[in-house]
């Protein structure tokens, strides 16, 4: 029976013989194999550097941009404008079930761990004409605290502004991956309104965020490259797969893979990882099948996989509001 082969793999003809009492061994894809060479060959390499890891220094983390750990940072700012605004956005943050099953959910500061999101807001409004909105989610939340690392963050912030900041988070569980709202005071410490410049937002709090997560748990080895990748695969929204494509694609926005020569493990899997993602993209229209191994592009390729999360985010976050409004019609 043949099989596709892959950037000049032999083919392999397998002959399984099976004993009396016993099963037929597990066949095993040729990339879950080639990505557990690579795990043992960086395990091995990891316990060599171990001793060595505290040693390196933020700025070096800041260097290495592939071995950093990953952490969306979504930024925004509302104005004083409509009387209630801030106050319903607290409200809505704190609400039950977002942050644990049963009772209203409780932020923290830089000093206490159980404070009145709702009761803090409320005083910001009264006086305050700008407030900011930060959404922070590591990729590695799972394995961090995220309290300590929202923490460690502001003080970050606090040194790159250099002000003092007033703030209140919250930690949410309520989705896939675990997130912290932040809420920062529009507000110096000299009273004057806070302006962050506009790199910094779009990309300065999720680079101190990733600089963070890393001195935490360590650079990023591949096989965590490559298995959050895997994930990611069959996924409706803006992937790390997705930019890598576009950095291939050429003038006619088409991705090719017909002369690809693999020079590692690791590299015949990210080119197997995309195409599959290609494929995945085809079925959604946003690429089109030009040869064997050559995809073209749409045009909107990024803005409707962005459509689509935003539209997913959403569904998702009124889906579990009525739940929430269900269980407590239950209640009474």
């Amino acid at each position: 029976m043949g099989r596709l082969r892959f950037f000049g793999q032999e083919e392999v003809d397998i002959r399984l013989r099976t004993e009396r009492g016993s099963s037929p061994r597990r066949l095993v894809p040729w990339w879950a194999r080639a990505l557990r060479r690579v795990s043992l060959r960086w395990g091995m390499r990891r316990q060599r550097r171990s001793s060595l890891s505290a040693r390196f220094s933020r700025l070096r983390f800041t260097a290495l941009h592939s071995s950093l750990r990953r952490s969306v940072v979504k930024a925004s700012f509302s104005r004083n404008r409509k009387k209630g605004a801030w106050l319903a956005h607290a409200k809505y943050l704190s609400r039950p079930g977002a942050q644990r099953e049963i009772g209203k959910g409780r932020g923290f500061d830089a000093e206490r761990e159980s404070v009145d999101l709702v009761a803090r807001v409320r005083t910001w409004e009264e006086s305050d004409r700008l407030m900011w909105r930060f959404i922070v989610s590591p990729e590695d939340a799972d394995r961090m605290n995220l309290r300590s690392h929202i923490r460690e963050l502001v003080s970050e912030m606090e040194r790159d502004l250099d002000t003092k900041l007033q703030w209140i988070a919250i930690d949410h569980h309520n989705t896939d991956e675990a997130h912290v709202h932040l809420l920062v005071r529009g507000v110096r410490d000299d009273g004057k309104t806070l302006e962050i410049d506009r790199d910094y937002v779009r990309s300065g709090v999720r680079a101190r965020s990733q600089e963070i997560a890393t001195c935490e748990l360590g650079p990023r080895l591949e096989p965590e490259i490559l298995r959050a990748r895997e994930l990611s695969i069959r996924r409706e929204r803006w992937t790390e797969i997705d930019r890598t494509l576009e950095r291939k694609a050429d003038t006619y926005r088409v991705v090719s893979y017909e002369r690809f020569i693999p020079r590692s493990d690791g590299g015949r899997i990210r080119a197997h990882q995309e195409m599959d993602r290609l494929r995945y993209l085809e079925r959604l229209g946003l690429a089109r099948h030009v040869g064997e191994l050559s995809w073209e592009l749409s045009p909107d390729h990024e803005r409707e996989l962005r459509r689509r999360q935003r539209s997913k985010d959403v569904i998702k976050s009124r889906a579990h509001e009525r739940q929430r409004e269900r269980g407590v019609e239950l209640e009474r």
